[in-house]
């Protein structure tokens, strides 16, 4: 691995670092970097629901990450492909696509990765072109009408100089959630399901996706080594699924034949949805503009499928300048765009309806020079780093219950610059001195647009934002210090100081003119110790750490009434919501909340106690709790006791695996995985109100089985799976709106499924 800016043993590291390399992720089926957070302790990584768009992965290391997608708040996770940041959590539900290997980095690395480290850094390195062929294809068949095919190969150019390699992978499969024509279902009104064969509207869940990977390697001399990487992503897959759970708690709505808005919509069966994904039903609200009916009217529909398209290419050098020095040079561009419709209410209701557009480009350039000094007492490592972004997001938010139907379409500019200095002392041998420092400079602007989504004129209460300019710019110092020691050549204890911090943004959802504001970065001092062991010739490793993370600033949405000492009332008199002593409402406005102390341990262990058994396990603890709250926190009704997203109090996980050959049939190896994941809270909130009870995920054990065989000499391959083995339903997140006097919707993790793969190697 490569954690450090030089290539040492997992074991030797002195990180807390959960490695996966390509047999382990095949032993596990795993295709999704979402579906390895499994295994990784104090990891959550979830694909987004409907609300954040399917192509979006929430990651949280240590709980500290970023849930929503907009382009004007920043991931607390750093995500990288092939050593090149991935600057946005939109797009980063990767596919595992022809990968050497998998680093998940726990702690703040804003001396190594820079901004947006601060919980960590998950880093995907793929297979670099040579002169083994190493060609594969493969094809999947499983449940839900599921056909998979991946394929690669490596190609021999020019002898002993010149090599490529090419990939590809295709998804398909059938949703596992399907929605109903409520008035079909219960026989209670007209419906235009009724013209077709059933009351089906379609799914949600299924996957359609598409990737091509190409790869070119250059060995210049014995001194330099060049590579390009270049990659194309469609991704068409529907909506993530997503089911109703409580309709509005107190009330209020209801529609326009008298009918309420209850939990009569919710299902009663796990994986079906009233949602229709239309506006223009009208309704009859009770909101804080009083009681606003909205008749019915032709409406408009959004898509029930994403569409995201994703390419980019790298290009890494690597010059050795002489015996102890080298240069290493990565250059990147890369571009995405992609939309996603969500039904809020996931019912047939015109509560809310939303169209998001997302259109991103980035280029990176990072400069490492690297050497030795004093007979190799010291490694150093110096460099510096450049991105620039520009994204735009647009769409339309339907939010008839407070007279709200309005497209946005609001250009984004982001850059960064920084230095960054690395020095390892082996003092003598087995004692080693870590030091490391950056400096980041940091900006963001946003650009407000907002007009009547009917009448192209900018509505009264929005006239205030459209046009609005808004801009961050900060700058940061990180900072480590480590020691680490070998007791013996197997057993490394090590400690370390660390920072990181997560870049300020700009609140890209106001209502109103006087939420509109910047927050500043949130920080993190991390204090951690750690011991790695080996034993019995490496058939036993346990690996152990123990953190306190000093977690400063701290970035919520608070949804209470919003009042700006700066700009106090909303700039419209004539609105119900005036108010120049409550402030603003309905309201989602970002804010530094304050200080807190996460604590925790993690263990990770494997082990072979006999010739072909494996055993490898995780068990980590996490305990979150807030030791000063800012002015605007306690306004919003936060305490001293409230929660914090992402921060289950526990998980573990185990994995059995046993291989046994049979004569010349091959080999058979059975494995059984089984995870646990404490509750969590999946928003943070400033309401401490008791119906906000599915503001928590509950906690699941999921366990997953299969058996594999390869033939003698490994060139055939088949594995039979089935995840989800004992049909657990449980709630992979949720979205709780009912203080807004709206709805709770969650997403549920996919029911048992059975798939067949059959590989062949060539």
């Amino acid at each position: 691995m490569t954690a450090q800016f030089r290539s040492t043993r997992v074991q030797d590291t002195p990180l807390a670092i959960t490695a996966v390399n390509s047999a382990l992720l095949e032993a596990r089926s795993q295709t999704n970097i979402t579906q390895v957070s499994a295994q990784a302790p104090n990891v959550t990584i979830v694909q987004g629901g409907s609300v954040h768009g399917g192509a979006t992965a929430q990651t949280y290391i240590r709980g500290i990450g970023q849930f929503d997608s907009n382009f004007a708040y920043e991931p607390g996770v750093g995500m990288y492909i092939d050593d090149v940041y991935y600057a946005t959590t939109f797009g980063s539900a990767f596919q595992l696509l022809d990968l050497d290997r998998v680093e998940i980095l726990r702690g703040p690395q804003g001396t190594l990765s820079g901004k947006n480290s601060i919980g960590g850094s998950v880093k995907l390195y793929s297979r670099k072109p040579s002169a083994d062929p190493d060609a594969f294809i493969e094809g999947t068949v499983g449940a839900f009408s599921r056909v998979d095919l991946r394929a690669g190969t490596n190609f021999t150019l020019v002898d002993d100089k010149l090599y490529a390699r090419i990939s590809g992978a295709s998804q398909h499969r059938d949703g596992y959630l399907t929605r109903y024509d409520y008035a079909c279902v219960t026989d209670s009104g007209a419906s235009s399901a009724r013209l077709q064969k059933s009351c089906e509207l379609g799914t949600q869940g299924g996957k359609d996706s598409k990737g091509v990977r190409g790869a070119l390697r250059w060995i210049a001399s014995d001194a330099a080594e060049i590579n390009v990487i270049a990659d194309y992503t469609r991704d068409q897959s529907e909506t993530s699924a997503s089911i109703l759970l409580a309709a509005p708690p107190y009330g209020g709505v209801q529609f326009l034949d008298g009918t309420p808005f209850d939990n009569r919509f919710v299902t009663t069966k796990h994986y079906t949805s009233y949602g229709t994904y239309c506006a223009g039903s009208g309704g009859i609200y009770t909101s804080p503009m009083g009681v606003v009916t909205v008749p019915a009217s032709q409406g408009f529909c959004v898509p029930t499928h994403n569409d995201f398209t994703d390419g980019g290419i790298s290009g890494t050098l690597d010059w050795k300048l002489g015996h102890h020095i080298a240069l290493k040079s990565i250059t990147a561009y890369r571009a995405y765009k992609g939309g996603f419709g969500d039904d809020v209410d996931q019912s047939p209701l015109d509560y809310q309806t939303n169209y998001t557009f997302y259109r991103h480009r980035q280029f990176s350039q990072e400069l490492r020079l690297s050497g030795n000094i004093l007979d190799k007492k010291i490694d150093w490592t110096i460099g510096g780093y450049y991105f620039k972004g520009y994204s735009r997001q647009s769409g339309r938010t339907h939010f008839p219950s407070q007279g709200l139907d309005f497209l946005y379409n609001d250009p984004v500019h982001s850059e960064n610059k920084s230095a960054f200095a690395h020095v390892e002392w082996h003092v003598v041998d087995g004692l080693n001195l870590t030091f490391g420092v950056r400096y980041t400079d940091d900006q963001k602007d946003y650009l407000f647009s907002r007009t009547d989504a009917n009448s192209g004129l900018v509505p009264p209460s929005l006239a205030g934002l459209n046009g609005l300019y808004s801009k961050f710019k900060g700058a940061n110092w990180d900072y480590k210090a480590g020691i680490d020691y070998h007791l013996t050549p197997d057993i490394m204890a090590y400690g370390q100081w660390s920072t990181g911090f997560r870049g300020g943004g700009i609140n890209a959802r106001p209502l109103f003119s006087n939420q509109q504001g910047t927050f500043k970065p949130e920080t993190l001092d991390a204090y951690e110790l750690g011991l790695k062991t080996s034993f019995l010739d490496r058939r036993i490793r346990v690996n152990m750490a123990a953190f306190l993370n000093k977690y400063k600033d701290i970035v919520i949405d608070t949804s209470s009434p919003y009042f700006n000492p700066n700009l106090p009332v909303d700039e419209n008199p004539a609105s119900p919501t005036y108010n120049p002593v409550a402030g603003t409402f309905p309201a989602n406005v970002p804010i530094n909340a304050g200080r807190a102390n996460i604590k925790g341990i993690e263990i990770e262990a494997f082990l072979e106690p006999l010739p072909g058994l494996n055993i490898d396990a995780s068990l980590s603890t996490l305990d979150f709790k807030y030791t000063r709250l800012s002015a605007s926190a306690l306004a919003s009704g936060l305490t001293l006791d409230s929660p914090h997203v992402y921060t289950p109090k526990n998980k573990w996980s185990i994995g059995v695996q046993y291989s046994w050959s049979v004569a010349d049939a091959g080999t058979i190896t059975p494995r059984f995985d089984i995870n646990h994941q404490a509750s969590f809270y999946s928003r943070d909130t400033a309401l401490v109100q008791p119906y906000q009870t599915y503001n928590i995920v509950p906690s699941y054990t999921v366990a997953n089985a299969q058996v594999s065989w390869k033939s003698k000499g490994d060139k055939w391959e088949a594995v039979v799976a089935v995840t989800n083995l004992f049909n657990r339903y449980y709630l992979l997140n949720t979205y709780d709106l009912q203080f807004l006097n709206s709805t709770a919707v969650g997403q549920p993790a996919p029911p048992r499924e059975w798939s067949l793969t059959l590989k062949r190697r060539f």
